[in-house]
């Protein structure tokens, strides 16, 4: 038997030994700070052995089960259902806490590290033989989006999808992860090997709707891929596609009347008359998602369905486009695809000359400024 084999097996009995321990402490109503360190300790040692995380999480749950029965059949409980049930409930709770410290928390900065690398284009050999996790070749470079309503809980939604990945692909995916979401690298030998279930299981354990954009790139074109994809996210948001999976073949077209032209600019100029009409931009937002009745949009504005009509035929008298035809409603949805992309862009370029005459005013000096 090998050294590391050895060692391992040592190491999961040190465990299970500390389960009985902390289950006997919970069971006589003893402190359990001191049981609870050393079933730390233990399970950190197993971890350094090697073992991989889902045979790491099934150990401990089959280590947990015998203490239990241990335990009960030694106080000879079995009569106690609602004290066994108690025990198992904050035993479980502890081995949840230790499992996600040792395999998320205990590699998190080296694995958001090693993404940063990825995301900005530098060499991630260094990190990667420092941390010892293994960088892919290609990747699907995934833009997520957590629902605002989930903010208020972030990290317990954090943790929840960091268990999750860590679960599915160890320490071969890359997350930088915040409160709104962030960017994931799956590593994916090609553009075939998409991550498609990746939203549904994202949102079941993290118990709420994320959605996701996905490009795939080889490791030099990551940097590019990930300004695409959240582009592509963005896109998607804006219409209302959430909890959804989205690649560029989803939203070619909205992704490409994005893209500068005398043909942005004059689909945009199509909405200028709905400026200053806020209430009329965000039916019509709402009305050309697609996926919503009447009576829904109707709910949503706190409006009568005869008032969300009154406005829709408005917005045609304005715009000259019909908003109930689906030739209108195309041509309007790439009106407004166009118009946010317009819009976006000449905020960004007031943005930089701003910060461009700020950066003059700061170098400029005062005898001049003074003449002026």
């Amino acid at each position: 038997m090998s050294t590391k084999a050895v060692s391992a097996s040592s190491a999961e009995r040190a465990v299970s030994g500390a389960f009985c321990e902390l289950i006997e402490s919970l069971r006589c109503g003893h402190g359990i700070s001191a049981a609870v360190r050393r079933l730390e300790a233990a399970a950190t040692g197993w971890a350094a052995t090697g073992v991989t995380l889902r045979a790491f999480n099934a150990e401990l749950q089959a280590c947990l089960t015998e203490a239990i029965r241990t335990v009960v059949r030694s106080a000879a409980l079995t009569g106690d259902a609602e004290s066994v049930v108690e025990i198992v409930i904050s035993a479980t709770a502890l081995v949840a806490d230790v499992h996600h410290r040792i395999w998320c928390d205990g590699r998190l900065g080296e694995i958001q590290s090693l993404a940063a690398a990825l995301l900005s284009g530098e060499s991630p050999l260094r990190l990667s033989r420092e941390s010892g996790i293994a960088v892919a070749e290609s990747y699907w470079v995934v833009a997520l989006s957590v629902p605002p309503g989930a903010a208020p809980a972030a990290e317990p939604v954090l943790r929840r999808i960091r268990i999750e990945l860590t679960e599915r692909y160890g320490d071969r995916v890359l997350p930088r992860l915040s409160a709104a979401g962030g960017t994931i690298l799956v590593p994916a030998a090609d553009a075939e090997d998409a991550p498609a279930s990746l939203v549904s299981e994202l949102s079941a354990a993290a118990q709420v709707p994320v959605t996701a954009a996905g490009v795939w790139a080889t490791r030099d074109d990551i940097p590019a891929a990930a300004r695409q994809a959240h582009e592509l996210l963005e896109l998607a948001l804006v219409f209302g596609r959430t909890g959804r999976w989205h690649t560029f073949v989803d939203l070619a077209l909205e992704y490409q009347l994005t893209r500068p032209g005398s043909s942005r600019e004059h689909l945009a100029a199509l909405l200028d008359p709905l400026v200053g009409h806020a209430h009329l931009d965000e039916t019509l937002r709402l009305h050309l998602r697609g996926d919503l009745s009447r009576r829904r949009i109707s709910q949503m504005l706190n409006i009568h369905t005869n008032t969300l009509d009154y406005r829709l035929k408005r917005i045609g008298r304005l715009t000259g486009v019909d908003p109930f035809s689906p030739d209108g409603q195309w041509y309007l949805r790439a009106a407004l695809v166009a118009r946010t992309a317009l819009s976006k862009s000449i905020a960004a370029q007031q943005r930089s000359e701003s910060a461009g005459d700020h950066s003059e005013r700061a170098t400029t000096p005062r005898s001049v400024v003074s003449r002026r």
